[in-house]
């Protein structure tokens, strides 16, 4: 689910209004809209502080959006692997968003993920 999708949900849940929210998070209205859309995101970490405060929610929720793995259920074989890919990936998206950490580094674990990946495909195309 994106950025956008979520506010909506939760300010819908929470039975407000795009103008409550926005005079709750100290924005305008057209802001919380564009977000809705998803046309627009907060530039500001502080910004999406505000949102996890509301709606009482982690942050990571809000910082997150898991487009590429689909939610399994704890029955399903490989429901371990699968959260440990989600960990991976929550991990990997708070270190690309920081400013603690620099381009190079950014770009050489990017590599090593990369370098796994391939180096796993070609692997099991040997054994096959």
């Amino acid at each position: 689910m994106k950025f956008g999708e979520k506010i909506k949900a939760l300010r819908i849940e929470k039975g407000w209004i795009q103008q409550e929210l926005a005079d709750s998070v100290g924005l305008s209205v057209r802001t919380i809209k564009n977000y809705e859309l998803g046309d627009s995101y907060p530039k500001k970490r502080e910004v999406y502080r505000k949102f996890a405060e509301i709606f009482s929610v982690d942050l990571n929720y809000l910082l997150t959006e898991d487009e590429g793995l689909v939610p399994r259920s704890k029955f399903d074989e490989g429901y371990e692997e699968y959260l440990q890919m989600k960990q991976i990936l929550d991990n990997a998206k708070e270190i690309f968003s920081s400013k603690l950490v620099n381009e190079e580094q950014k770009d050489s674990l990017m590599k090593g993920i990369l370098d796994a990946y391939w180096e796993s495909k070609s692997y099991k195309r040997s054994k096959k």
